[in-house]
C-alpha cells in the first residue's frame, strides 16, 4: 500500500535544501570578502611598489637627484720644461778628390758653377778640358760658346785640382813631325803655323782641309813641326845705334816719365831706354776689366813671363825692328822657355807708336780690342798668366813698345 502523504520525508528534504542552501551562501560570501581583501592587496602592493609606483609619485617629496660625481685619481703634475730639440749632427761630406758628375740646373752657366763649387780662376778651363766638344755628337761642351743647358750631366773637377801639365815637344824632333794639337778659342791657321814652326799648306795637306777658315775650338789638328826655320828679317834701318840727344853724352838716359833704367838688349850694342810701371799696371787693369766682363777669369801676373816679354822688348828698341821673331831668330815660345817657363801655349801681342808719348796703354789696348783676333786671344778662356813690359826711347825707330805675353799654366 502506498503512502500518499509522506509528510517525514519532505520535511527532511525541505531542511536538507535550507540547510545546503545556507551553506552555499556563506560559501559565497566567504570566497567574495577573499576576493575583495585580495584585490585590495594586489591594488595597494600596485601603488605603492616599484619606482614609478602612482602612489609614490603621488605623494614623492622632491629629493636631490644624486650626482656620480667622478673622484679625481691622483697625477703628478707635470712640470714645464724647455722642449729640447735635438739638431741632426752635421755629417761633412768628404770633399771629392776625383772629378765627379753634376747635373745642370736652371740659371745654370759655368762662372756660376765655378762660383758654387769654388773652383777658382781655373775653374773653367778645368770644366772644358773634362767635357771634351765632340762635335758629331754634340757630346761634352763647346769651348767657343760655352753653353751649358739643364739636365746636361758634366763633369766638374775636385778643389785644387791641377791643369794638366802640358808635356814640352822635343827640341829635336825632325823636321815634319807629326803632332796631335786642339784648336783653342782665338787660334788661326797662321798662327798655329808659327807656333810649331809649320806650314798653312802642310797643316792644310795634312788634314784635308777644304776650307781653312772653318776651324773651331776643341777640333783635333795634326801638325807638320818643324818645317821652317826662323829666320831674322830685319827692315831697312836694323843697324843696331846708339841713340843720342843733341848736346847731350850718348849715354845718357832720356828723360821721360817713369823710372829710367839701362837695359842690355838681347844683341849685340847697347842702348838707353826707359820703363813705365804706371803703363804696365794700367794695361794689366784694362785687360782684366775687359776679361771679366766678357766672363773670364782674370789673368795672373808671372815675373817669368814678363821677363821674356821685356827681353824681346828691349831687343826690338835697340835694334829698331818689330817682330815676333828675335834678331837672334827667338820666338815666343823660346823666350820663354829661356827664362824657365813651359807651355804648349804662348801668345805674344807688340804694340809700338813713334813717337813714345803717343804709346800709351789705352791706345794699346784699343788698338789690340779692334782686332777680331787679337781681342779673341787676349779673351781666350785656355790663357791663365801674363807678363807685360813697356819701354820706350824717341831715339828708337817705333819709339814707345808694349810687349804681352800669355800662356796656359
Amino acid at each position: 500500500m502506498l503512502n500518499r502523504n509522506p509528510s517525514g520525508n519532505t520535511s527532511n528534504v525541505l531542511n536538507s535544501f535550507r540547510k545546503r542552501r545556507q551553506q552555499q551562501g556563506a560559501l559565497l560570501r566567504y570566497g567574495a570578502i577573499g576576493l575583495v581583501v585580495l584585490g585590495v592587496i594586489v591594488l595597494i602592493v600596485w601603488l605603492t611598489s616599484g619606482p614609478n609606483a602612482p602612489l609614490a609619485t603621488i605623494f614623492a617629496t622632491e629629493t636631490p637627484t644624486p650626482t656620480t660625481t667622478p673622484t679625481p685619481t691622483n697625477t703628478n703634475t707635470p712640470t714645464a720644461t724647455p722642449t729640447v730639440t735635438l739638431t741632426p749632427t752635421v755629417t761633412f761630406t768628404p770633399t771629392p778628390s776625383a772629378p765627379f758628375p753634376y747635373t745642370v740646373v736652371e740659371g745654370d752657366s759655368l762662372a756660376t758653377i765655378v762660383d758654387k763649387f769654388g773652383l777658382g780662376a781655373s775653374g773653367i778651363k778645368l770644366i772644358l778640358s773634362l767635357n771634351p766638344f765632340n762635335p758629331e755628337t754634340g757630346g761634352g761642351i763647346d769651348p767657343t760658346t760655352q753653353i751649358v743647358y739643364p739636365g746636361l750631366v758634366i763633369s766638374l773637377p775636385y778643389p785644387g785640382m791641377p791643369l794638366p801639365t802640358p808635356t814640352p815637344l822635343p827640341a829635336d824632333l825632325r823636321p815634319g813631325t807629326e803632332i796631335e794639337y786642339v784648336i783653342e778659342l782665338g787660334d788661326t791657321l797662321a798662327g798655329i803655323a808659327a807656333k810649331f814652326n809649320s806650314t798653312e799648306d802642310a797643316i792644310i795637306k795634312a788634314n784635308s782641309l777644304e776650307n781653312a777658315n772653318s776651324l773651331f775650338a776643341g777640333q783635333l789638328l795634326r801638325v807638320p813641326i818643324n818645317l821652317i826655320t826662323a829666320t831674322p828679317t830685319l827692315p831697312p834701318t836694323s843697324t843696331p845705334v846708339t841713340p843720342t840727344v843733341p848736346g847731350q853724352p850718348s849715354n845718357t838716359p832720356i828723360p821721360t816719365s817713369g823710372s829710367s833704367v839701362t837695359g842690355t838688349p838681347a844683341t849685340s850694342g847697347s842702348c838707353t831706354y826707359t820703363e813705365n810701371s804706371g803703363y804696365v799696371n794700367q794695361l794689366q787693369n784694362l785687360i782684366n776689366t775687359e776679361r771679366t766682363a766678357n766672363g773670364a777669369a782674370t789673368l795672373t801676373p808671372n815675373q817669368k813671363l814678363a821677363a821674356a816679354a821685356k827681353a824681346h822688348a828691349v831687343d826690338m828698341l835697340c835694334n829698331n825692328y818689330l817682330s815676333h821673331t828675335g834678331q837672334n831668330g827667338s820666338t815666343p815660345q823660346t823666350r820663354v822657355r829661356t827664362q824657365g817657363y813651359t807651355s804648349v801655349v804662348v801668345l805674344e801681342h807688340l804694340f809700338a807708336r813713334y813717337p813714345s808719348s803717343a804709346s800709351d796703354p789705352v791706345t794699346a789696348f784699343n788698338w789690340w780690342m779692334n782686332n777680331p783676333l787679337t781681342r779673341a786671344e787676349i779673351l781666350n778662356t785656355a790663357i791663365t798668366e801674363y807678363g807685360i813690359a813697356y819701354v820706350a826711347s824717341d831715339e828708337s825707330l817705333f819709339g814707345g813698345y808694349f810687349v804681352l805675353v800669355t800662356a796656359d799654366q
